[in-house]
This record gives structure tokens, C-alpha cells and sequence, in this order.
């Protein structure tokens, strides 16, 4: 399955060009019929090759990392024909329903006035989809979160008409800090999930939304990170000691002065700031502006005293992650000639062409760990107050930690040189397991198919 083939790109471009407007007229109007001939060509195929006979028809609300996920899961089995509907198409339903205001973190919690155009909004579904699968052809569907506001009604309408909804979690790292702030959270402003599964990465997910009361203890099932078996499989494949380039190679992956603190986002239109939530004066205080600033000045640093290295900072692309590059480095920053900033893509080939890889607080340490590349964690700074502590990833003793940016400078250069020289051992130790295992649920480079046998197991058992 591919949602980047210019094909498929094509098809959805010209397809919400057309349905999109005319979509808004029919939810506003209650005309269902005429919504259902809008919305069943959106249903794009996405597999290639022969499936089983007997495949079961999947529909995919595509988002970047659980597309990802799905197809490491999903993808090559014969077990499953694979289609994706945009998620455009929900917000489009939903907004002809519901007002800005109502979104991701406030969907329970807004006014009571809400409620009626709520059930509006799930019968309307229900009346459409019952038009575009009478004969319930479509087996499931599958999303990347239990919590998506635009999704909520859809759930409901869906699992009423007979057709099963699985979120399987693209994302589910909560350090110790963060569990009790999102169990309330999802307790207090969340709709209980009204599909018929969950797949999470790791326990602690499975524990929150149990105990928040999102889902009963037996419908959420643990079975890791699927697109993390590429790179088990990838490190397998690699002999006993691999090689990097033809120069020692250092990865940093950026990170913002509020990574892995608690923060309540807001997704609303511009005509409706602020963006978060503020919150109690103790967790607006949980952050690391200045260990974010000083790391970032330090990569720079590790460039311009060795130019026989290379340096690569790997960013998102997105608004808030530029806006920190801008902060530290000024607007029309520019790098010296080994220092490399990308900012959108997969980053595998990064991970797996680098000596050595820098980091804080995020899910890229764990799949450097799969890949066997050495990880050093800046310790320093706001990382040291207690009260920042319980909202860190604590690797243990998978990763090497550094306690000042002279101390960071200093182990990447090193490490860089000395991995490079001696080249990459393949085979993970106890350590690194256990770290995969306890955040990513796949120290084995089996969540895929421990997906993909929960997904066939819950939707042909709702087909019976």
C-alpha cells in the first residue's frame, strides 16, 4: 500500500476538489443519499498483488506515521485488501454539525447545548453509510486514535450499522509525569471509544485509557510499534558488524523547549487563539528552554571544530518545531559546510547512516536503539529539577548521558569516531531490549503481525 504514488495523490486531489464543497451542502441539508454518491468514490484501493479470496475489505484514515504502521502491519498480508478515505472528509461532515470550538481535547466537556447536533451528526453518518455499505462489504476501519473529535460520531454510527472500528495508536510515549495528567484528561474531556478495539504500543497506554475509562481492559490490546520492524529486520540483515560512511557521521534530532511536557493543544482556527491551554503554574513550569537552546547550540559547535565530520539535524516541518531553529540559530541562520539540516521525511536512512545520535524525549532514540546506533541523552540544565524528572524518557542504561554541552560536544565527537572506526554490532543487548519492550512494545520485530492477527481476529468475528 502507497499514499505517496503520484496515482494516488492524483485521485485524492482532484476527488476532495470536487467532493468537499459539494459534501458541506449535504451534511448541512441532511441529504445522506446524495452524501453517499460524493463520498463512495473517495474510497481509494491501495493494495497491489494477489490477496485471498476471502480477504477482508479495510478502510485506512490515512495520517503520517500510522499510514506507516498499517502498511508494516496490514500492507503485504493476503488477508486484507486495504482503502483509505481522507480524513478531510470527517472534518468536512463534522464541521457542518459542530463549531470550531468543539475539538480533540474539549469534546465531553463542552457545553450541553452540543449534544443534540452530536446526535445529529451520528444518525447522519449512520443513514450514509447505510447507503454507501448495505451489504457491510467493508469489514473495518481503521484510525490512528481513539480521540479524534471529527471521528467520534463516525465511530458510533459505524459500529451501530455493523462495521468495526479499531484505532490502532500511531504514538504512546507518557513518561511517569505524564500518565496521571492524561488519564484525567481523557477521563474528563474525551467520549469513551465507541469502536470495537484498541491496539497500543506499550502498557502504559493500555493502563491510561482503562482507567480513565476509554475502553474495557479486554478491547485494548498491547502489540507495539509495527513500523519498527523494518529496522529489526534491516539490523538482521546486516551480518555481525556493519559499516556507516566514508566519514564519522552525528545525528541530532531537535527538540522544542516543551517536548514531553504537559501541554494541552488546541487545534482551533486562527479566529480562535490561543493555541494551548494554561495550565497550573506547576506544569507550566515543566520545560527545557534552556537545555533545548544549548543543545542546538552545541551540534553547531561539534561542526565547526570538526570538519572531518558530518552533522545532520533532523527537525519536523511544522510551524512550532521552525520556530525553535529561528529562535536558536536567528532567521537567516546558515551552517557550516558538514552540517545539514533536513526536515521532512522518514528518518531511517538517517538513523541507520549515522555513528552516533543525540536526543531528548523522543520516539527516534528508541528506533536508533533498533538499529543499534549508539544514543547520548543530554542530561543538564532544566533536566536536572526534580520537578522535571518524572516527564523525561528514562532509557537506563541503553543510552550514554552527557551533563553539560561541553560534556555533549565532546562524547559525540568521540563516539562518532570511535563507532565509525570500529563499526556497528547488530546484535542488541539486554538493555536496549528492555527499553523497546517497556515504550515500543517490539524488542522482537514482531508488531506487525501482532497487529495484523488482532485486526482480522476482531473484524471476522464481527462478521459472524
Amino acid at each position: 500500500m502507497d499514499t505517496t504514488s503520484l496515482r494516488y495523490r492524483l485521485r485524492r486531489h482532484l476527488g476532495l476538489r470536487l467532493a468537499v464543497p459539494l459534501l458541506r451542502l449535504c451534511a448541512r441539508r441532511g441529504w445522506a443519499g446524495w452524501a453517499a454518491v460524493l463520498l463512495r468514490p473517495q474510497i481509494i484501493p491501495l493494495t497491489k498483488g494477489p490477496r485471498d479470496s476471502a480477504a477482508l475489505d479495510i478502510i485506512v484514515l490515512p495520517k503520517p506515521g500510522f499510514v506507516e504502521d498499517i502498511a508494516a502491519s496490514l500492507g503485504h498480508d493476503p488477508r486484507f485488501r486495504i482503502h483509505a478515505f481522507d480524513r478531510l472528509l470527517l472534518k468536512t461532515v463534522f464541521r457542518a454539525f459542530l463549531p470550531p470550538i468543539i475539538d480533540d481535547k474539549n469534546y465531553i466537556s463542552a457545553p450541553a447545548e452540543f449534544d443534540a447536533p452530536k446526535a445529529a451528526l451520528r444518525k447522519f453518518w449512520y443513514d450514509v453509510w447505510s447507503r454507501i455499505d448495505p451489504a457491510r462489504r467493508y469489514g473495518g476501519v481503521l484510525t490512528a486514535n481513539f480521540g479524534y473529535h471529527a471521528e467520534q460520531e463516525f465511530t458510533a454510527a459505524l459500529d451501530a450499522h455493523g462495521t468495526a472500528v479499531i484505532a490502532v495508536h500511531k504514538e504512546n510515549l507518557k513518561t511517569p509525569g505524564l500518565e496521571a495528567f492524561f488519564e484525567n484528561l481523557y477521563r474528563e474531556r474525551k467520549l469513551p471509544f465507541q469502536g470495537r478495539a484498541i491496539c497500543t504500543y506499550n502498557q502504559i497506554e493500555k493502563n491510561i485509557e482503562v482507567a480513565a475509562g476509554m475502553a474495557a481492559a479486554d478491547a485494548v490490546m498491547v502489540t507495539g510499534m509495527p513500523r519498527l520492524d523494518k529496522i529489526h529486520q534491516w539490523r538482521g540483515s546486516q551480518g555481525a558488524v556493519r559499516r556507516t560512511g566514508s566519514r564519522p557521521t552525528v545525528l541530532f534530532f531537535s527538540f522544542a523547549p516543551k517536548t514531553g511536557a504537559p501541554l494541552i493543544q488546541r487545534k482551533w482556527p486562527k479566529q480562535f487563539p490561543p493555541a494551548r491551554e494554561t495550565l497550573a503554574p506547576e506544569l507550566e513550569a515543566i520545560g527545557w528552554p534552556e537545555l533545548s537552546r544549548s543543545c542546538h547550540q552545541a551540534i553547531v559547535r561539534v561542526a565547526q571544530e570538526n570538519p572531518g565530520l558530518d552533522v545532520v539535524i533532523k527537525s519536523k516541518g511544522d510551524l512550532r518545531a521552525r520556530g525553535i531553529l529561528g529562535e536558536v540559530y536567528g532567521e537567516d541562520y546558515s551552517f557550516p559546510e558538514n552540517l545539514t539540516l533536513v526536515t521532512s521525511g522518514d528518518p531511517f536512512n538517517l538513523i541507520t547512516q549515522a555513528d552516533v545520535v543525540c536526543g531528548f524525549n523522543s520516539t527516534a532514540l528508541l528506533e536508533t536503539l533498533a538499529a543499534g546506533v549508539p544514543v547520548i541523552v543530554p542530561v543538564f540544565a532544566e533536566a536536572t529539577n526534580a520537578a522535571n524528572v518524572p516527564y523525561m524518557m528514562d532509557l537506563g542504561m541503553a543510552v550514554e548521558t552527557a551533563a553539560s554541552a561541553d560534556e555533549l560536544v565532546t562524547q559525540l565527537v568521540a563516539r562518532a569516531r570511535v563507532a565509525h572506526a570500529s563499526g556497528h554490532g547488530t546484535e542488541l543487548g539486554d538493555t536496549a531490549r528492555a527499553a523497546l519492550d517497556h515504550w515500543l512494545g517490539n524488542a522482537d520485530g514482531r508488531s506487525g503481525t501482532r497487529i495484523a492477527d488482532a485486526v482480522f481476529t476482531v473484524i471476522a468475528g464481527s462478521k459472524v
